[in-house]
């Protein structure tokens, strides 16, 4: 009797051992029930401009690799069908501008086009953002890097990185997929941004202000980006004495890459390399032979840019005197420093219109 009396009092002990924990335990489990509730209030709901970033991503880089793309080109402020075509890359840069674009870049097997991806430097930044269906208050920096090559220096090798820096956005949203290129595999990445208040710049780098043999003047423009630039809203003013004359561009783009060349009269302008040749004789920046708009010695060029919302602010700035010694024939050349200082500049004997 008393064995069986121990192992009842022994019973009752496991049990009430048994019910404790399972006590502790649900009060543990309230605990951190009500501790991960707290945490999700105090964290709150899910961002919803980070959200759309996220959506934005995701469908622009669908719809940049669902199929081969289209561009449709403006005819008399009107879309003209007729006309639209699936081989967009075939346009030049001058031709895409004046129309929708959507700059697709696989074919039908599923595999990226090599001319497709030459092709995207004839693209502006905000053509490409309209086409992928980006809003107005975001921006776009896409790139296609190399992952896979059996030749090993390829790997990690940029074909094309161009748009808006992520450092000028406070929140940013990325969506990425790999592609066959060709023998390689390839990684296109799509970052959206929000931020608007980059522009891409293009650059000055060479012109001429003492023309001999009747020949006229000339400024040189770099784009030195993979995406083309609208030129639409950029300007030049030239200063000479007390004189001063400006041209603002209505219209015009220059190709990722390209250089072109505005000019005092295009029938005598050597060209290189340039894509193309834009005659302003007639708003007096630039002259030829006898006919100055730059000073021969002396004088200030201004490169200026203008959006919808703001008028014209000052890019650039050149000003130069007789104590740069510039001779008849000779270009003043940029070599990469701030504009504005002389040192900035070289003086070259030997011009090289449309050349970098």
């Amino acid at each position: 009797m008393t064995r069986r009396s121990n192992c009842f009092a022994a019973d009752e002990d496991g049990v009430t051992a048994v019910i404790e924990f399972l006590s502790a335990f649900i009060l543990f489990l309230m605990v951190l029930t009500s501790f991960l509730s707290l945490t999700q209030i105090n964290l709150g709901p899910n961002n919803p401009s980070l959200d759309r970033l996220d959506n934005s991503a995701s469908e622009g880089l669908q719809r940049l690799t669902n199929d081969g793309g289209w561009f449709v080109p403006w005819q008399n402020g009107e879309r003209d069908l007729d006309n639209a075509t699936a081989n967009w890359e075939t346009q030049n840069a001058s031709t895409l501008i004046k129309g929708d674009l959507l700059p697709g870049l696989v074919d039908e097997t599923g595999n990226i086009v090599v001319e497709k991806i030459d092709a995207l430097h004839n693209v502006t930044r905000q053509q490409m953002m309209r086409g992928i269906g980006l809003s107005d208050d975001n921006e776009l920096y896409f790139s296609i890097r190399v992952i896979e090559s059996e030749n090993q220096s390829r790997i990690d090798h940029v074909i094309f990185a161009d748009g808006t820096p992520r450092t000028t956005a406070r929140n940013s949203a990325i969506a990425s997929r790999i592609f066959a290129l060709e023998d390689e595999l390839v990684r296109l990445t799509v970052e959206i941004h929000d931020s608007s208040s980059y522009f891409a710049k293009v650059q000055l780098t060479e012109f001429l202000t003492r023309p001999t043999g009747g020949n006229p003047e000339w400024i040189e423009f770099y784009n030195p980006h993979s995406f083309a630039i609208d030129l639409t809203g950029w300007g030049i003013s030239s200063t000479n004495g007390a004189s001063t004359t400006s041209v603002l561009f209505e219209e015009g783009v220059l190709a990722g890459g390209d250089c072109g060349i505005f000019t005092g009269w295009p029938d005598l302008q050597e060209s290189g390399n340039a894509s193309f040749v834009w005659d302003i004789s007639s708003t007096g920046v630039l002259g030829v032979g006898t006919q100055d708009g730059l000073g021969d010695v002396k004088g200030i060029l201004r490169v200026t840019r203008a959006d919808e919302l703001s008028s014209p602010s000052t890019i650039y700035i050149i000003s130069w005197d007789p104590s740069w010694g510039i001779g008849a024939g000779d270009s003043i050349v940029w070599n990469g420093g701030d504009t504005s200082l002389q040192t900035s500049w070289n003086i070259s004997s030997a011009p090289t219109p449309g050349d970098i």
